[in-house]
């Protein structure tokens, strides 16, 4: 089986990398491509930078090899106060901030994840900025559980190839928490992370530091935590449809 994972920022695929081995490859246009063989399948991570353009950018290219499953994975910001950093949560669908778009995630992936660990929610929500305030979090608790800045541009893609999809991602930052940085001015133009402008903020305001030290903290351990779930649940992808899954599908027949 053929397994095309996403992840937007390099922090966020670090600790999979390393426990993994992943071997770095050129594919296409992208330079920030990574493939291992996890159990019985065949893994391609692919790092499309942060935001919507990056996402988008970055489809183009990552289908290549005509993957089996897609999972849109990463980091995210909870909604609500139920998800605690280091949680991972799957989504039954993925929509934007505004409820113009609206994608379901495939049922026996989202099955899969529950059985290996993951907490099933009903919604992740996509937004162009990041959103950075536990106010701005409060105000779209009533729509999602989780925010993230690519999910719905990958699992649109994947839909246009008729490609099974999920989104799967782990909690960074709690919904009362206040992001150090104006993350929207760090991205450079591929959707990476600017250390120069990183440091500039910082520079400009010191008192950042703690807040910016606690939110590494915190993703790092999310991180991890989504690299030991992703080495479970890819595995568990490959056996084959749950039970109930493979009943259900023979009586829609």
């Amino acid at each position: 089986m053929k397994v095309l994972i996403t992840f937007a920022l390099a922090n966020e695929f670090a600790p999979w990398r390393k426990l993994r081995r992943f071997e770095r490859v050129s594919a296409g246009a992208s330079d920030q491509t990574y493939v291992a063989r996890v159990g019985l399948c065949d893994v391609r991570v692919v790092l499309t930078g942060a935001g919507r353009f990056a996402a988008q950018r970055a489809v183009a290219d990552v289908f290549d090899g005509d993957p089996d499953v897609c999972i849109a994975s990463g980091l995210s910001g909870s909604l609500k106060p139920t998800y605690a950093p280091g949680e991972v949560l799957a989504a039954r669908m993925v929509a934007d901030v505004k409820g113009t778009r609206l994608l379901h995630c495939d049922p026996e992936l989202v099955a899969r994840a529950e059985v290996s660990g993951a907490t099933i929610v009903e919604k992740f929500l996509v937004s162009d900025l990041v959103i950075s305030t536990a106010q701005e979090k409060s105000a779209l608790s009533a729509s999602g559980d989780a925010v993230d800045m690519e999910s719905l541009y990958i699992l649109a893609a994947a839909a246009q190839r008729g490609i099974r999809s999920v989104a799967i991602r782990a909690i960074s930052d709690g919904v009362d928490s206040n992001l150090p940085l104006d993350f929207d001015t760090v991205f450079d133009e591929r959707g990476a992370v600017s250390i120069p402008k990183v440091i500039g903020q910082v520079m400009r305001k010191p008192g950042r530091i703690p807040g910016l030290l606690r939110l590494a903290n915190e993703s790092e351990r999310a991180a991890a935590a989504l690299a030991q779930f992703l080495e479970r649940y890819i595995q568990g992808v490959a056996a084959g449809p749950l039970p109930e899954i493979a009943k259900a599908e023979a009586l829609a027949v």
